[in-house]
């Protein structure tokens, strides 16, 4: 099916993409069994295809748009309606498109990718024999963390539980006090109160969030016993609210500690036992030459001289680059079915141990941006090489740069990490298929 032709550079790349995703049919069925995996209902009108929701992420991606202007392109542009497939009569609202988007899996688009670097190594796009490395950060969409908001949240969102167990039964079985403006009021003055004026107001604070925890947990009970009663009205909705609490008190138990031992006893949390967020807890806190903090998750990407990005592994906490050099050369090894040929990355990867067990491997040149007390006799055959690879290294750097700027890997505005590791394969998928758009379609 061809595109509505519009002379412009986006028509000719959306017109390349399509072409190759035409090329694989396969990975419909694959976003078809993500689709599946939902909640399926019989009833309302006939909803968009597996095609169509593929092609709809892929757009989302390429625009860098929020789904309230996913939806409006979907309405007016011809081109944008031609590219998703769409019938004449389907006019996706926000909601149906993130519904269906958000059920699309990290695995699924890495499986996507996998295939299509498997195309371009047949035919002669990328070998995967000179790669670079290189690391960043996709920041949450959280703001800076303060433990006087980390103890305010966690007040209003006690008190919309309590409000939602009180819907629960026919008749509300309980009573509760919201204390969200005294809380919100205590906070503000955290900020800006001397310290022992903020101490008076921490403790405030405290006191505020235990006590409205303790009126939860006295909810639990009340309501646990209504509905061994068979007083509740719905299960689903009580299981629901149950797991909701289940999941709220412990984040609500972390920060209250960490609170206590940062402002009262003066220690310092380790950083994998912080709470940064109350709606995004998987955040890690990363910090980049002791000189930025930023509140996320660390990526290694995995660059080859088509600059396609080959690989990408989403870390737990704030690991050294120098552990993952060899297990990012591992898993290139699971792709291309062996080891690259040469291979550079950043100074932060460099020390001896890696480029012992890098030549056992089987790479021939390994060139680090900072040799770290390495010669470059041993890294690489010849000064020539490394100087090569050295420039090689910064085609890694504006692959990156525009994977933030245009592909929306800056900061993810998805909410759970699965979402979050999602969005980041969806990142890269899409930034792909723009330079495969290059090249001639698969026969």
């Amino acid at each position: 099916m061809e595109l509505h032709y519009v002379p412009h550079e986006i028509c000719s790349q959306l017109s390349g993409i399509s072409q190759w995703l035409d090329a694989h049919p396969q990975f419909n069925d694959w976003i078809y069994e993500d689709l599946s995996s939902g909640d399926k209902q019989n009833t309302g009108r006939n909803g968009l295809s597996a095609e169509s929701v593929l092609r709809a992420a892929l757009l989302k991606q390429y625009l860098n748009c929020d789904y309230d202007y996913l939806s409006f392109v979907l309405m007016d542009s011809m081109l944008f309606r031609d590219f998703c497939r769409l019938e004449p009569n389907q006019r996706p609202s926000r909601s149906s498109l993130h519904g269906l988007i958000s059920l699309l899996t990290a695995s699924t688009w890495e499986r996507i990718n996998n295939c299509q670097l498997m195309t371009a190594k047949d035919q002669g796009i990328e070998k995967g024999r000179t790669v670079a490395i290189d690391s960043t950060v996709t920041e949450s969409d959280i703001k800076p963390p303060c433990d006087s908001d980390l103890l305010a949240s966690s007040v209003k969102e006690i008190c919309r539980l309590l409000e939602r167990g009180q819907t629960l039964t026919a008749t509300p079985l309980y009573e509760y006090t919201h204390h969200n403006r005294a809380v919100k009021d205590a906070a503000r003055k955290c900020i800006y109160a001397g310290k022992e004026e903020r101490h008076q107001h921490y403790k405030k604070l405290l006191q505020l969030t235990r006590k409205s925890r303790k009126v939860l947990i006295e909810a639990t009970v009340t309501l646990a016993n209504a509905r061994q009663q068979g007083q509740c009205l719905l299960a689903d909705d009580a299981d629901k609210w149950q797991a909701d609490v289940d999941h709220l008190l412990p984040l609500v138990d972390a920060i209250v500690s960490q609170t206590e031992r940062r402002v009262f006893k003066g220690e310092k949390v380790p950083a994998q036992e912080k709470v940064v967020s109350l709606y995004e807890p998987h955040t890690d806190i990363i910090v980049k030459d002791r000189r930025q903090v930023q509140y996320g998750h660390k990526l290694n990407l995995v660059q080859g001289k088509s600059r396609l990005i080959l690989d990408l592994v989403i870390e737990e906490g704030n690991p050294a680059d120098s552990d993952q050099f060899i297990p990012m050369m591992e898993r290139q090894k699971e792709i291309y079915g062996r080891v690259p040929r040469q291979t550079s990355g950043d100074g932060g990867y460099a020390c001896r141990a890696n480029l012992e067990k890098a030549k056992a491997m089987g790479i021939s040149d390994v060139a680090f941006n900072k040799k770290r007390g390495l010669e470059v006799e041993e890294m690489t055959k010849s000064q020539y090489v490394y100087k090569t690879l050295f420039r090689f290294r910064a085609g890694i750097e504006a692959g990156i740069s525009w994977l933030k700027r245009c592909f929306g890997l800056s900061r993810c505005h998805c909410k759970g990490s699965e979402r979050f590791d999602s969005h980041c394969w969806l990142s890269v998928v899409c930034y792909n298929l723009v330079i495969l758009a290059r090249h001639p379609a698969p026969s």
